[in-house]
């Protein structure tokens, strides 16, 4: 068995970035970006009003209240062609480009209007309520990085940058394949020792949130020739993720057949808990990974490797994932050798402060008490025991591609 983060190292070491693609920016969203991006225009592109008022020279109003002509009106989209004397004002609204000629504005609940003689009640300084030209950003900033992973404030950034479209990294490809007699597609008629294949409902939905992009390839059964067929429906994939028999059964075939249609095999057996089984190599460019069958050890695993895979191939700036110290709810008792993954509930403590309280049952088989999880509580190998109110360190069950 080799260690969690050798196994993570590895696996980063080991998969390549995707291509590029030119995507339409509306369909952006959760996508990473392969290039920097520069902006095409400046934001504002000229000096603009953030208030509704008048257009004046702040020289006019030094000595305030002083009593200005109206010479006419600008609006968003629609500015005023003249320029501004002394004495003159223009009617101004949120978003209008500043007349030539003015250098400031007084917002209307300062003033009295009187057909075109506007008075103005106070005195403003040049520059007030003034958006100047390029004070957000200018032609050529750099404003969006490679790498990032782009939320929808990225989306009105780029918009606002006159970006129709972006340079991302494609979508890994991600194929995804059950095995074993005892497996069965939701809604088929159960045999008498049959079960639901839930691991690959939960694969193709880990791997969207991930920013993969999942195909099912169905289910091959305990035979070396169904999964020989099967196997070669994923070469043109980038990603082969198997669920089962990887362990040491007489029905456990799918190393032994990926090993024979060319697996390199880069690790089998993590010291874990759960998800110890785990196999990782590579057939040519394809990486897989071979899954243990519990449906808890296939998310944890996936969470960590799938997630850290899919992140290097993305170029994603920021690939880990970091843990975080909270306080624990309850006593643990020493661990063993392998690194432990303790599904757990967060609560709120007496004090606000976030509690794990580890659930009391933590067999791998336990689907329901995983979808409960807030977050994984992380045990070092050979940690000592530890009571209710020390800190622990979590990992949160969330990582979505999809954000604000």
């Amino acid at each position: 068995m080799i260690p969690v983060d050798k196994a993570l190292q590895l696996v980063a070491s080991n998969v390549s970035l995707t291509g590029v693609e030119d995507v339409a920016l509306i369909d952006c969203l959760g996508r990473v970006v392969a290039s920097d991006l520069a902006s095409r225009l400046a934001h504002p592109p000229l000096a603009v009003s953030s208030m509704d008022g008048y257009a004046l020279k702040a020289a006019d109003t030094l000595n305030a209240p002083v009593t200005l002509t109206q010479i006419g009106e600008s609006q968003a989209g629609g500015g005023f062609a003249g320029t501004l004397e002394a004495g003159q004002t223009v009617r101004i609204f949120t978003g209008a480009p500043l007349p030539s000629g003015a250098d400031a504005i007084q917002m209307q609940e300062n003033t009295e209007a009187n057909g075109d003689a506007i008075k103005i009640l106070e005195s403003v300084p040049a520059g007030r309520f003034v958006r100047a030209a390029g004070m957000d950003f200018g032609i050529g900033d750099v404003l969006i990085k490679a790498g990032t992973v782009l939320g929808a404030r990225h989306i009105g950034l780029a918009a606002a940058m006159n970006l129709a479209s972006l340079p991302v990294r494609r979508k890994p490809r991600v194929a995804i394949l059950a095995t074993g007699n005892e497996v069965a597609m939701p809604g088929e008629t159960l045999g008498p020792s049959q079960i639901i294949s839930s691991n690959s409902f939960a694969l193709h939905s880990y791997v969207i949130a991930m920013g993969g992009a999942p195909t099912i390839l169905g289910i091959a059964g305990d035979s070396e020739e169904e999964l020989r067929e099967a196997f070669k429906g994923a070469m043109d994939f980038d990603v082969l993720v198997t669920i089962g028999g990887v362990s040491v059964g007489d029905y456990d075939l799918v190393g032994k057949v990926l090993k024979e249609v060319g697996l390199k095999q880069i690790f089998h057996k993590i010291a874990m808990r759960p998800g110890k089984p785990l196999l990782f190599g590579k057939i040519g460019e394809l990486t897989v990974f071979g899954m243990p069958g519990n449906p808890v050890s296939t998310g944890v695993c996936s969470i960590l490797f799938l997630k850290s895979a899919l992140a290097t191939m993305l170029g994603m700036a920021e690939t880990d994932t970091p843990l975080q110290s909270v306080l624990l709810g309850e006593d643990l008792g020493a661990n063993d050798q392998r690194q432990d993954y303790l599904r757990a509930r967060l609560q709120s403590g007496p004090d606000g402060a976030p509690v794990a309280m580890p659930f009391t049952k933590q067999d791998s088989a336990m689907q329901a008490r995983f979808a409960e999880a807030d977050c994984l509580i992380v045990r070092k190998p050979h940690a000592e025991p530890i009571k209710a109110g020390q800190r622990v360190e979590i990992l949160l069950l969330r990582g979505s591609l999809l954000s604000l």
